[in-house]
């Protein structure tokens, strides 16, 4: 095992690789890091190539793809190691995503919908990171977020998140509109359904990146796809499913600080200023 030069993430040599997969790797390339994940494209002898993922907590992913059953997901192998989380093997998606093609907000929306459907077709006991199927959940949920920016905010972790601030989100959190929400069609949610890990080909969908699902109104992922194309999800979605996106949004942002990655605190803090701004219509 090698650990990575900054984060605190353990990757398997070549050597135990090229045992796994059973030829030789020629390439390894570098795609995404950041320090809860390392994703890097393997390049093997005879010219295929593979997606090989680590991770830190939190996340589900590992245990996902250990249950999870739908064409919708590509081919995927965990590697057990002693460091952590089992590292994956996937396949590489020989496809555009959809944040290559360019389609007009509606037939991009109808891709999304078409997505949602096949998520709720996975077959599996699927894992959460969260259970948000209804109001009540959603609130005492809200709650330790509350709390934990709170914190943040007397310690002087963050100083953009003032005592005004926290007090209009509060009232956002539990706003009619929001708790509305729950009334709307409930699922499994992918939580970061982008227009960059949805794939696209000529006769089926592909969709990436299940590290951090949960329970709750399936809307949430039409948010986050419309969002990532930079297309204003309040022209097509209710009200409060937005502004219920923006909160998890900061919810994910404040448990980062409070937990899984306190060095980056003062991004944080600036980040969730700019998602309480979107939370007004």
């Amino acid at each position: 095992m090698q650990r990575h030069p900054h984060f605190a993430l353990w990757l398997h040599e070549d050597a135990q690789l090229s045992a796994l997969l059973g030829a030789e790797i020629v390439g390894r390339t570098m795609l995404h890091e950041w320090p809860l994940s390392c994703v890097q494209r393997l390049r093997l002898a005879g010219g295929a190539t593979r997606i090989y993922k680590v991770q830190a907590p939190p996340t589900v992913e590992p245990a996902f793809y250990a249950r999870a059953c739908s064409p919708l997901l590509v081919a995927a192998q965990l590697i057990e190691h002693g460091e952590g989380l089992p590292a994956l093997l996937m396949e590489e998606v020989q496809a555009p995503r959809l944040t290559d093609i360019g389609l007009p907000a509606a037939e991009a929306l109808a891709i999304g919908r078409a997505a949602l459907a096949q998520i709720a077709a996975i077959r599996g006991h699927l894992p959460a990171l969260a259970d948000l199927r209804t109001a009540a959940l959603w609130l005492a949920y809200w709650q330790t977020v509350l709390d934990d920016l709170s914190q943040l905010a007397e310690a002087g972790v963050f100083v953009r998140v003032d005592q005004a601030l926290m007090r209009g989100l509060t009232r956002q959190g539990a706003a009619s509109d929001v708790l509305a929400a729950f009334e709307s069609p409930i699922g499994y949610v992918h939580g970061d359904l982008t227009a960059g890990n949805l794939f696209v080909t000529h006769s089926s969908l592909r969709v990436i990146d299940w590290q951090r699902p949960l329970w709750g109104p399936t809307a949430l992922d039409l948010v986050c796809l419309l969002d990532s194309l930079a297309l204003d999800p309040r022209a097509f979605l209710d009200e409060g499913v937005v502004r219920l996106f923006y909160l998890l949004r900061i919810a994910w942002l404040t448990q980062c600080a409070r937990r899984w990655f306190p060095a980056g605190a003062a991004t944080y803090d600036s980040a969730i200023v700019r998602l309480a701004a979107r939370l007004v219509a």
